[in-house]
């Protein structure tokens, strides 16, 4: 019985270590006004994008994250219809993750580091807007999202740590929005994520390992996004974010094991907008955890955004 609780503590170790530094190169999750940009981005416009956050987690379980991420979107217009067929997202992660070692609590942490290029995501889209009153600007607009993570990221499976998953991710988001007041603007998202199977992952054993297959049952998003200009030249944000994880498992010689259950994580997300001129803008952001489920450590990241359109 001692052996088996000592088994799984070590599974959620290493299922931790491994999986940490994936979440920084996964997609951006949108930003407030991301989907508004249909009404604003010509017809054959392109937008670049630059992301570069450092996020990190102090309690249980240690992390530092550097990410910096690069993007390039290509709008289509059709009246009202607006089509994004060529969205993608390529992460670049340097992380250090601080991991005890489950057998002697007491011993100092262990530092293990990674850093490369992540999986690519492409993230492709159709929206369609309505504007309800030109004069002070009142529009409403729907959008479907499929966001597809490729494993082509940096991945060792003798590695405890990586910046790639090694799997697939197919994750679908419906988004609805409206502007009115001429200043403020309020957004909905919803999202679910399938994950494919990482079929290279690593178990340290005495013998040196052996490398499993690990599982995740489909996992949820949601997104509630409300801004509000200050001026022509300056906007302010919030965002509320809940992600819930699927239980993950891993299928050994003696079955498929649990080594971590569902979890949910609720974050805060405060952004300022600052128009550097008509197709320039800088977003300074701030997203604290604010409620997370039994064992998860609260972890939280502060990153600028620029973006450029290209008319």
């Amino acid at each position: 019985m001692r052996e088996g609780i000592t088994m799984k503590r070590v599974l959620l170790t290493v299922l931790f270590v491994s999986l940490l530094s994936a979440t920084g190169a996964q997609a951006q999750q949108a930003d407030l006004r991301d989907y508004e940009a249909g009404f604003f981005v010509p017809h054959r416009g392109i937008i670049s994008n630059m992301y570069l956050r450092h996020v990190s987690a102090s309690g249980e379980r240690d992390f530092s994250q550097l990410q910096a991420a690069f993007r390039a979107t290509y709008v289509l217009k059709f009246g009202d219809l607006v089509v994004v067929p060529f969205d993608v997202s390529l992460p670049v992660v340097d992380v250090t993750v601080f991991t005890g070692n489950p057998a002697t609590p007491s011993a100092p942490k262990t530092a293990l580091r990674a850093s490369g290029v992540g999986d690519v995501t492409y993230i492709p889209t159709i929206g369609y807007g309505l504007v309800q009153n030109p004069e002070d600007n009142t529009h409403t607009w729907f959008a479907f999202t499929p966001y597809v993570t490729v494993p082509v990221g940096q991945y060792d499976s003798n590695k405890l740590v990586n910046i790639g998953a090694n799997r697939w991710v197919v994750r679908p988001q419906l988004v609805a929005g409206q502007r009115f007041k001429k200043i403020f603007t309020v957004e909905a998202m919803a999202s679910m994520a399938f994950q494919g199977d990482n079929d290279e992952f690593l178990v340290p054993s005495a013998e040196g390992g052996s490398k499993l297959v690990m599982s995740q049952a489909p996992s949820f998003g949601g997104i509630f996004h409300f801004g509000m200009d200050l001026s022509s030249t300056f906007f302010t944000g919030a965002g509320y974010i809940v992600e819930a994880s699927g239980k993950r498992t891993i299928d050994t010689p003696v079955g498929e094991v649990e080594v971590a259950k569902r979890t949910t994580v609720q974050s805060l997300r405060l952004t300022m907008g600052i128009r550097l001129e008509k197709a320039s803008t800088l977003m300074l952001q701030f997203q604290p955890d604010v409620a997370v489920s039994e064992g998860v450590t609260k972890s939280q990241f502060i990153g600028a955004r620029f973006t450029h359109v290209f008319f």
